[in-house]
């Protein structure tokens, strides 16, 4: 597998190279990038999940409220919508069960609005646990901002549990029906009141925090609700801290405290709605603010990386272009042979140093093909030589200078050499003739019709030798010629010694031809003569007589 990848990468070009490079790089960051535009897209489903519980808690409060609020106060509640929600986002949210326990509360009112604390107190508690459940599962209760965090509070949380202490507290603002005693019915009043104090303690904490860590839209959209429930809890509660007096066994003026709990109650749906409508804003404008950033971060993210595929790709072919270039010369070097032409790229970085390299080697290349013409020449001269050499019936030695080694022997040497290839001369020569010749080929460059005795071959034998200096591809060298003269030695002495015999001879000798002639006339007296003739003469003694 890695041997095809290899293969593949092989037959790319430089330029793809370099942008394969790029998208290896590039997909890298593309896949960070995605990392991040993903995360974005979870924050953006993390709140559009608090935008449905934020619906859903809308529905349900509007369904909450309207046991309590008195008729004609405020726009009757759809109970279809609620239905529509409980249809679209019960799955979602898991709250199947607790959504239809809560509307089976709600239809168990008295549909008129007779009073039915039972009924009333179901609904309450249904309801909160509905409300608690919505805010779990739809992401409410895990909001990241502290501004939409104690708003969502203020929705899901305080309201309910206002709702729910009023209610409890009306119940024991009424008539006595289970016959406490006074001191009894003190202490109740007393811990309601404790309870409603503290629930609005608590409201107020949070609308602080939201004050704190919101804006200043949000300051004015809840101010006026906030300001009007806490006026009428507090009107509220220190009525229902006036009846909690041992003093006021009876219920007192019912008018008084039924007119403060009916205002609390209306402020109570006011502030409700205005929270829930900031809520929604907040996590609208955070579901915009978190989609532009992704746009934004997204768009930078592309414009950078087509400023870096451009910049890429202007680098690709500045090195792409070169090499294309110095491949075009080696092509046209290797189909021309032509290597005086120079690849053109000016530049002091790498490709410009190959480029200076490569032309060098032209250059070199140049230069050795020249030499290697040369010596081929000289080869063949040297050739040309040797066939010269051969052609020759005489022998013919060509040795080198100084250390005497047999460049070349023709045929008839061979046998003068008897197989040596190096320093013939020290076994051919006597020392003394050896020196003489040398010396004489040193003075003169050349010798001619030296006459030795040489000792190299397979059997002595006399030779006149005849040298000269030459330059053999490039080497000094000495030809020298072999002219055997072992028969003119030989007849030479045999000459001598018939001269010998002439000189110590007391008869008169004549030397006569093939054809019985006289080959010369020597004195016929008793003078002795030596007459040297031919070849071809024969000798034979003869005698005269005198006269």
């Amino acid at each position: 597998m890695f041997g095809k990848i290899s293969s593949w990468l092989g037959r790319l070009s430089v330029g793809r190279k370099l942008m394969l490079i790029y998208l290896l790089d590039l997909s890298a960051v593309i896949y960070v990038s995605g990392i991040l535009i993903h995360e974005k897209f979870q924050a953006i489903d993390f709140t559009r999940k608090e935008l449905v519980g934020t619906v859903y808690t809308r529905a349900v409060s509007t369904e909450l409220m309207s046991p309590f609020v008195p008729p004609g106060t405020r726009v009757a509640p759809d109970a279809e919508r609620l239905d529509d929600v409980r249809t679209r986002y019960d799955e979602l949210l898991h709250t199947d069960v607790l959504s239809a326990a809560f509307v089976a509360a709600v239809q168990s009112i008295p549909p008129q609005g007779g009073e039915d604390s039972v009924a009333s107190a179901a609904v309450l508690r249904t309801g909160r646990e509905l409300l608690t459940a919505v805010g779990n599962q739809s992401n409410l209760i895990l909001d990241p901002d502290l501004d939409s965090y104690y708003v969502m509070s203020l929705a899901v949380l305080r309201f309910p549990e206002l709702l729910h202490v009023l209610h409890d507290t009306r119940q024991l603002l009424l008539p006595n029906p289970s016959r406490l005693t006074p001191q009894d019915l003190s202490v109740q009043r007393l811990t309601a009141a404790g309870r409603l104090d503290a629930v609005l303690q608590g409201m107020e904490a949070d609308y602080n925090q939201a004050w704190l860590a919101g804006d200043s839209v949000l300051q004015a959209r809840l101010h006026t609700s906030r300001q009007t429930l806490k006026a009428n809890a507090e009107a509220y509660l220190a009525e229902v801290r006036a009846l909690a007096e041992p003093s006021h066994g009876t219920p007192g003026d019912p008018v008084l405290w039924q007119e403060s709990h009916r205002s609390t109650l209306l402020a109570l749906d006011a502030a409700w709605h205005d929270s829930l409508n900031e809520l929604t804003r907040l996590l609208d404008a955070r579901v915009s603010h978190l989609f532009g950033r992704m746009w934004l971060h997204l768009g930078t993210a592309l414009a950078l990386l087509a400023c870096i595929l451009s910049l890429v790709y202007v680098v690709a072919r500045q090195i792409a272009k070169p090499l294309q270039s110095l491949a075009h010369v080696a092509d046209e070097v290797r189909r021309s042979a032509n290597y005086s032409l120079k690849a053109q790229w000016d530049s002091s970085d790498e490709i410009g140093r190959l480029f200076t390299a490569f032309n060098d080697m032209l250059a070199q290349l140049d230069r050795d093909r020249l030499v290697q013409q040369e010596l081929a020449a000289s080869s063949r001269a040297a050739a040309a030589q040797r066939e010269l050499l051969e052609a020759f019936p005489i022998p013919m030695v060509l040795t080198s200078v100084p250390d005497h080694e047999v460049l070349h022997a023709n045929g008839p040497a061979q046998q003068w050499l008897a197989g040596r290839t190096t320093d013939p001369w020290r076994t051919g020569l006597e020392p003394s003739v050896r020196n003489r010749f040398f010396q004489r080929l040193s003075d003169r460059g050349s010798v001619d019709e030296f006459e030795v005795r040489w000792q190299g071959g397979t059997e002595p034998s006399w030779a006149v030798l005849s040298a000269r200096r030459l330059n053999h591809q490039g080497r000094d060298a000495v030809l020298t010629a072999f002219t055997p003269i072992n028969l003119l030695k030989t007849m030479e002495q045999r000459l001598e010694l018939w001269a010998k015999v002439f000189e110590a001879s007391s008869e008169s000798i004549i030397i006569m031809n093939a054809q019985q002639r006289s080959a010369a006339a020597p004195h016929l007296n008793s003078t002795k003569s030596l007459v040297t003739t031919s070849p071809a003469c024969s000798m034979a003694p003869a005698r005269t007589g005198r006269r």
